[in-house]
């Protein structure tokens, strides 16, 4: 299960059919055509009318500008930060909104995906924080500019300049579903890097998990990076990310409370992510075993 895991018949991301046809023009610098999308019934009317709303460059430009605050803001914060030992925590958040920004502006398939799963990370803290403690213009603030860099970058519009590229689908040999499986795996593994990251690196006492903590944050980062290759390790990875941070997750909980930190800001919500992740592979892999034995 090594080998890439886009060819027919040899991993979870294939389907054996071939890639479909070309049909519409897109301006990616990379590749020329877009090709057609198959959208799944969970997705809403919002991205349907994003969608057909156009204004790509734009839409763009609005969620990297909304990336380009959070790195900014993150690596200010870890240059200045009174407090010891927060250091790295902050330079690595900074590191993956970098990432995100670079991955959008540069137009790489997997680009939307990883930055919106940075956005629901941070939707998702604000909402569940508001829910608990109450209202609060800072956390109020923090989501919508999370909720910027998710919906410009939705709808079949949007996608026809990322994901949907024929390049990367032909050179891997990716169907539509494959496709989705892939986006949706890569969506909840990088949803699951801020918390992870609070997590890991934040200072800690012994035994409150810190070994735990950084083999799951180092498995999600190696899984992501096969991940974005198609490599079947890369899915293993995430899912055995998972595992350690279910086993792990409950020490830290004591952590985070102290900090002044919800717990779900950290591993709680770094469990949902991950296992939300690694579903989509699991009958597909389980399929693909079979046929081996």
């Amino acid at each position: 299960m090594g080998s890439s895991a886009g060819s027919p018949g040899n991993g979870p991301y294939a389907r054996g059919g071939p890639p479909g046809r070309p049909d519409a023009e897109c301006s990616s610098r990379r590749y020329n055509k877009g090709m057609p999308l198959n959208l799944s019934s969970g997705v809403g009317a919002l991205s349907e009318k994003l969608g057909a709303l156009g204004y790509e460059r734009v839409r763009r430009a609005v969620s990297a500008l909304a990336l380009s605050f959070f790195a900014i803001v993150y690596f200010f914060i870890a240059f200045n930060t009174p407090l010891p030992g927060w250091e790295t925590t902050f330079l690595a958040l900074a590191a993956c909104y970098v990432v995100a920004f670079f991955a959008v502006v540069a137009e790489w398939f997997w680009g939307r995906w990883f930055a919106t799963g940075l956005g629901w990370s941070g939707l998702m803290v604000a909402i569940v924080s508001v829910v608990m403690i109450g209202w609060d213009p800072a956390l109020i603030i923090y989501g919508l500019l999370h909720a910027a860099i998710i919906l410009p970058l939705a709808g079949k519009s949007m996608a026809a300049r990322y994901d949907l590229q024929e390049g990367w689908r032909q050179r891997y040999k990716m169907d539509d579903l494959g496709v989705a499986r892939l986006r949706k795996t890569i969506v909840r593994s990088s949803a699951s890097l801020p918390s992870l990251i609070l997590w890991a690196l934040a200072p800690k006492e012994p035994g409150q998990g810190m070994l735990l903590s950084l083999v799951a944050l180092a498995l999600v980062a190696t899984g992501l990076s096969g991940l974005v290759r198609l490599r079947t390790w890369g899915w293993l990875a995430v899912g055995a990310s998972a595992v350690v941070t279910v086993l792990g997750g409950g020490l830290a909980s004591a952590t985070f409370h102290t900090l002044g930190f919800s717990a779900v800001a950290g591993p709680d919500l770094a469990i949902c992510f991950l296992v939300a992740a690694a579903v989509p592979f699991v009958l597909p892999a389980l399929r693909f075993v079979r046929a081996r034995a």
